[in-house]
């Protein structure tokens, strides 16, 4: 399906978009249309534009129109392109950069129990145990002078700057995890979450792996396989635990619904139950070259298994 009004829209080269969109009059122009709800007139956009003169605002806005705005015959409107422009200013991602420092929160580590604490920086909400090694071996740069040395990293997850603003670290946690819930679930399904493009996935063993007391020195990570999504097209990845994979495959997302396990929209609780599902699990490697591994995870006692290959390739289910 296509929008019907952007069938003749240009296109333009990544210099020439930006190149486009360097002039604040144009910002601006931008701006007013995103916050309308139907075609703008000529004249009721330029009283909502602060450059005076006609000629000017002519300019620039004919420089938008082709391929961020359209003209009709009721007036102007933004175009797909143009609306991404605006999305990605309301999110915070290219204008803000706000941070809260480390905070406890009422959420378990799903490996220990322990109160995880939280912090955000860079569009990341950090995750940390109080208590245990966590997932990663987490080394301490600079800008987190306020994490103690013997807190365990828990990774992160991504979240713009709207997302923060209006939440406590608890909330801003817990929209971070549905956020990031939803880009696995786009990337085990094949699609980058950001650009829509097919995803690349990869595996890394630790052939020395010894993680008997939590953290393998060797990899610096809990499992011994690790996954990353690459996206064939933009700069977007992810990473984290092999199960992650497998969390759209009709079997888990059964046993998950048969424990009324919302992997959708979780509530508190069900978020708790599947940090346990997707990344407590265990990991026994049948052999490694080639690889075969089989992974299993429990809910309140009731086990599933399934075991994979190196072209992430299954073999078999259980639960």
């Amino acid at each position: 399906m296509t929008d019907s009004a952007d069938e003749g829209a240009s296109t333009l080269a990544p210099d020439d978009a930006f190149a486009m969109l360097g002039d604040e009059t144009r910002m601006e122009i931008l701006q007013a249309l995103g916050n309308a709800t139907e075609p703008v007139s000529f004249s009721e956009l330029h009283d909502d534009v602060s450059v005076r003169d006609s000629g000017q605002f002519n300019y620039h806005l004919n420089k938008l129109v082709g391929h961020f705005v359209e003209q009709t015959e009721d007036g102007y409107r933004l175009r797909q392109a143009g609306r991404r422009v605006i999305e990605a200013i309301l999110s915070g991602a290219v204008t803000k950069a706000p941070k809260f420092e480390l905070t406890t929160i009422d959420e378990q580590c799903h490996y220990c129990g322990a109160q995880i604490a939280v912090r955000y920086s860079e569009e990341r909400v950090q995750i940390y145990c109080t208590n245990c090694e966590g997932a990663y071996a987490s080394p301490r740069p600079t800008d987190e002078p306020d994490v103690p040395g013997d807190y365990g990293s828990l990774g992160a997850m991504l979240l713009p700057p709207a997302g923060v603003e209006g939440r406590t670290p608890e909330a801003a946690y817990r929209a971070a995890w549905t956020w990031g819930n939803l880009e696995i679930l786009a990337m085990a399904s094949g699609i980058c979450p950001r650009c829509s493009a097919d995803t690349e996935p990869t595996i890394d063993i630790c052939e020395d792996h010894n993680s008997t007391e939590g953290i393998c020195g060797s990899c610096g990570r809990r499992y011994a396989v690790f996954l990353t999504s690459n996206c064939t097209n933009c700069n977007y990845k992810i990473g984290g635990g092999l199960f992650l994979a497998f969390c759209t495959i009709t079997p888990l997302l059964s046993f998950l619904l048969e424990h009324d396990i919302n992997p959708i929209s979780p509530d508190v609780t069900d978020i708790h139950k599947l940090n346990r599902v997707h990344e407590d699990y265990t990991e026994d490697i049948l052999t490694i070259n080639p690889l075969k591994v089989r992974l299993t995870t429990t809910i309140e006692g009731d086990e599933f298994a399934l075991t994979v290959d190196e072209d992430l390739e299954i073999s078999d289910v259980s639960y």
